[in-house]
């Protein structure tokens, strides 16, 4: 039955024309956990699962990554706590993704969120279909909105200010979808809503943060790692709060104290005392720093 629901779904997929089943960038791994909801059925759990592999490994989203070695690899949990009427549904969605690369080693992680605000609807074998224009349900919305992160994320990285494109279809995503007063787009009640992440990239005078992904990706030794802590500590003072800081910290924090650790005993010291003040609750990634 699931490789029936497949089929189906990227014949839907190529009749509509709203997207392609050639180019597609992310070679995406797609876990449903329906444990919670006792009454949901099995199948359309299933169903939902599938539809989401066909949508997030069929998507064309740019121009780039056409080749079918340069997919960037990344995960899509969604865990599903509560079931409403009318075949809407609550829960999270984790979200992880894999730095795709020469520079740096292929594999190391990119990206790791958690959001805690996904709320959409759902019927067995229902094809998932986006249209960037026409924005009409909230599950394609969130999906292609953290695809086009993983891809913003990998293309700054690849190239200066490489992933703006992908970073302008966020903006436009969360524009659709917030008319729509779904959970989790509101601008105004708090930095770290989709709308706000979205808005912090596209904010050119932000710049400065991108351009020290790109060279701590593109060049990650001491001198590159000095300098993105200055970015942060910098961005931290005049923006505090913004969601680019809380993205850095849970995605590549780790991997810029181990180069940081490589410095000397004051340098360390210092480093220590900045990244401390950014992130007050994040010792254990600090600790190589005190050592």
């Amino acid at each position: 039955m699931r490789g029936v629901v497949t089929v189906l779904l990227l014949l839907w997929s190529c009749t509509t024309g709203l997207f392609t089943l050639t180019a597609q960038e992310l070679r995406a791994t797609v876990i449903v956990n329906g444990s919670a909801l006792h009454a949901s059925s099995k199948e359309l759990i299933h169903s939902l699962e599938e539809s989401l592999h066909a949508f997030l490994n069929g998507q064309q989203w740019g121009n780039s990554f056409t080749q079918s070695d340069r997919k960037v690899s990344c995960s899509f949990t969604l865990l599903l706590t509560e079931q409403v009427p009318e075949g809407s549904f609550r829960g999270e969605l984790y979200v992880q993704s894999s730095k795709y690369g020469e520079a740096v080693t292929p594999g190391a992680t990119m990206l790791v969120l958690r959001d805690r605000e996904i709320e959409f609807s759902y019927n067995a074998y229902q094809p998932l279909i986006f249209d960037l224009h026409a924005i009409r349900d909230n599950l394609t919305a969130v999906t292609a909105y953290y695809s086009c992160l993983i891809l913003a994320l990998e293309q700054d990285a690849v190239e200066s200010l490489g992933g703006t494109h992908f970073f302008r279809m966020m903006e436009q995503i969360a524009s659709g979808a917030a008319s729509h007063r779904w959970r989790g787009w509101e601008m105004s009640r708090r930095q770290g809503s989709r709308s706000s992440i979205a808005a912090a990239f596209n904010d050119g005078s932000l710049d400065s943060f991108r351009l020290m992904w790109h060279r701590l990706h593109a060049d990650p030794q001491l001198t590159t790692a000095a300098e993105a802590v200055e970015v942060l500590y910098t961005l931290y003072r005049e923006r505090p709060g913004n969601p680019m800081l809380s993205l850095f910290a849970d995605g590549r924090l780790p991997a810029l104290v181990s180069i940081l650790a490589r410095g000397d005993h004051a340098d360390r010291e210092q480093w220590l005392r900045q990244l401390r003040d950014i992130y007050p609750t994040r010792n254990d990634a600090l600790e190589k720093l005190r050592q």
